[in-house]
């Protein structure tokens, strides 16, 4: 597996943290505007910004939407941050047309903003950190068509609509199948919030409207959780294969099981970490690299053994 993109992270935030962590640390802190703490994907993303704030002395400052729908309150705490005038911010955002404006006003400010992973939707950022999204959905593709022997019928879980991250997961996955499986049908896409109780609901009913369905694609593995329960509920299991993204512990028990036909996993950890050292760049007014994309990796219940944790996903026991 490739380990380049955690060399940078490392590489890169060690020569930062000696040139502006120690004038930073003095009076400023690094904001971060997460659009749900009860997400595992976040949990991790936190973490491995948390660890690069700690070893440089800087203070992270975490502000919890609560979930994708409330961006009312996302945009009161990029507002909030701003207002205590913090050297830089890094926002996940609930909806990135949103909060462009209250981000913008941000910048216009003079505070730099980082994106990370679901990036506010403005040319104003200093820069974006993300998985590649729409490689996450293409391996998502072409496992689940394998698994169904390349022909069936396939639901979509796909994901809140207005984030880029569920947005290019499904293109890719979308796309991918009509290029490389044309016996395979997309029947029902949905577009709900990443909920693993909303997405038990959905795919219950799709248990009653689609008795031919072979296999689901869930764009998180949270979701793909509440797809599993309803499909072993109805007695649809093993018939019908899931596929998922990420690689929190619900996934990893789902593969020992063999409940997933496999993960495409992003290196959320390694985001997290790039997002602060882009932030701290910026901060200090020193080059930033405007664009960092983390490539995608697959994982199955075969190749679970393979991988390095400390990239992808927080400790069990970490707590924000």
């Amino acid at each position: 597996m490739t380990r380049s993109p955690i060399r940078f992270a490392g590489s890169l935030a060690a020569l930062l943290l000696l040139s502006i962590a120690p004038a930073l640390a003095q009076d400023k802190a690094i904001g971060f505007a997460i659009p749900n703490l009860a997400s595992s994907f976040w949990i991790s993303a936190v973490y491995g910004a948390e660890q690069e704030a700690k070893a440089a002395g800087v203070t992270l400052v975490k502000l919890n939407a609560g979930g994708d729908a409330n961006t009312s309150q996302q945009i009161a705490q990029i507002q909030d941050l701003a207002q205590r005038g913090v050297a830089a911010i890094i926002v996940g955002a609930t909806n990135g047309d949103a909060v462009r404006a209250v981000v913008e006003q941000a910048v216009g400010r003079g505070i730099p903003v980082v994106g990370i992973s679901s990036p506010p939707n403005s040319d104003r950022l200093s820069a974006t950190v993300s998985a590649d999204h729409y490689d996450m959905g293409r391996l998502q593709a072409r496992c689940l068509a394998q698994a169904i022997g390349g022909k069936g019928e396939v639901a979509m879980m796909a994901g809140p609509t207005g984030q880029a991250w569920s947005d290019l997961r499904a293109k890719g996955f979308r796309e991918t199948l009509a290029k490389e499986a044309p016996g395979v049908t997309v029947v029902a896409e949905s577009r709900l919030a990443d909920n693993r109780n909303a997405a038990l609901t959905t795919a219950e009913d799709w248990t009653q409207r689609f008795p031919e369905l072979k296999g689901v694609y869930a764009a998180t593995d949270d979701m793909a959780a509440g797809v599993v329960a309803a499909m072993k509920a109805a007695g649809r299991m093993p018939a019908v294969r899931v596929s998922a993204s990420n690689f929190s512990p619900t996934a990893q028990q789902l593969l020992k099981d063999r409940e997933l036909a496999c993960t495409s996993i992003q290196q959320v950890v390694a985001q997290g970490r790039a997002a602060f050292t882009q932030a701290l760049a910026a901060a200090g007014k020193k080059p930033v690299e405007a664009k960092v994309v983390l490539p995608a990796l697959l994982v199955t219940s075969d190749t679970l053994g393979e991988v390095d944790l400390s990239s992808v996903v927080a400790p069990a026991d970490y707590r924000p």
